[in-house]
């Protein structure tokens, strides 16, 4: 706030008594330009829902359809981590953020990078007045979230020292020095990585059913990371070929050739197919591009975008089978589609496409989609 009659910035209030008119004019201009820069680049609307602890649903000014909104330099625990399955305080954090927002009108200000490769809006996320605090900040102070410096964002620094203090004041994901965490995984919310001694001074590494044997110690930490990669990249079928050719075999050899101990969610068709048809698996319909075809699976993720509704059958939605869902389309579905199918096996009938190299199947009526009991 500036002081009433004051300028601004005192010490630029007059040109000095030897410098020329121009110069007067080139201040003038700057000053205009660092006020007016701030203003031009905010955003503001109400927030309609909050996705989890990073993401918002926003519905910006003069627009009757949200967009969706990642909070710049944070990352919250998700619901649903394409790897990792739920994390330690999704839960939390989403809640918590929702309880700071949720049917707020909010201002928004965008930094380097306008969205991110989701085509989700970067935005630094503000409170109204009086309290105006920044969302964003507030989660990491509330260790309700890491900082996120994969990418540059200008408040890296401010960031970072918010994370710090929730660390040492124990607050959120840090509560009991971390141990929570350790303490949830450990009580089977998560599919281990486990390692194991063994001779020659090496290790061996098992995962949902799949072990290695003969690894040093130094590459212990690239082959944990290629089993969580790999697996959040790849369709159970698919996984067990990549894993046998890195050299796993199956902890069970009555399982030889299967993906032991993975759920195979939506992986096999069950029951009788629609209509008489043959049931095509989702990993292969992405092979019957042009095709009219039924597949059969469980929805593991769903995204909600300002003109579609995706369904997914696995994480990796550029590699599977997409439904979508046009939002024109939805006075014809359930009331929130994404909600109702989600974690719901379910039965499709549609012509397959390949959109920007990603297979999509579009639903346009609620009678091409079944739940199957």
């Amino acid at each position: 706030m500036f002081p009433v009659g004051g300028h601004p910035f005192p010490q630029w209030g007059k040109c000095h008594p030897r410098g020329k008119g121009r110069t007067c004019l080139g201040i003038v201009i700057l000053l205009l330009g660092l006020l007016a820069g701030p203003a031009s680049a905010a955003e503001t609307g109400v927030v309609d829902e909050v996705v989890d602890g990073d993401t918002l649903r926003v519905r910006t000014a003069g627009s009757t359809e949200a967009v969706t909104v990642r909070l710049i330099g944070i990352d919250a625990p998700e619901r649903s981590h394409p790897s990792l399955g739920k994390e330690f305080f999704s839960d939390e954090a989403a809640a918590h953020l929702a309880s700071l927002c949720r049917g707020k009108a909010v201002r928004m200000e965008k930094d380097i990078e306008e969205t991110d490769k989701y085509d989700r809006l970067l935005r630094y996320v503000f409170l109204p007045p009086p309290d105006g605090r920044l969302l964003n900040e507030e989660m990491l102070r509330a260790g309700m979230a890491r900082a996120y410096t994969r990418f540059p964002f200008s408040r890296k620094d401010a960031f970072l020292a918010a994370e710090g203090r929730a660390r040492r004041e124990e607050r959120g994901l840090w509560k009991d020095g971390g141990a929570a965490e350790a303490r949830w995984l450990a009580s089977g919310k998560a599919r281990p990585v486990e390692i194991y001694p063994a001779g020659g001074r090496t290790f061996a590494v098992a995962y949902t059913g799949w072990a290695k044997s003969g690894i040093e110690r130094r590459d212990l930490p690239k082959e944990i990371e290629w089993v969580l990669r790999t697996r959040g990249e790849l369709s159970d079928t698919e996984f067990a070929s990549k894993a046998r050719d890195r050299g796993f075999r199956p902890i069970d050899p009555a399982n030889e050739g299967a993906a032991a101990a993975v759920p195979a969610a939506g992986r096999a068709p069950s029951g009788p197919p629609v209509r008489g048809e043959k049931v095509v698996s989702w990993e292969d319909a992405g092979r019957r591009e042009g095709e009219e075809i039924v597949v059969e699976g469980t929805i593991v993720r769903t995204h909600r975008a300002e003109k579609v509704i995706y369904l997914n059958f696995h994480a990796n939605w550029k590699r599977y089978l997409t439904l979508v869902i046009f939002v024109k389309d939805l006075p014809l579905f359930p009331a929130n589609p994404e909600t109702a199918y989600k974690g719901k096996k379910v039965r499709v009938r549609g012509e397959v496409k390949i959109y920007k190299d990603r297979p999509e199947m579009v639903v346009r009526s609620p009678g091409d989609i079944t739940v199957v009991p």
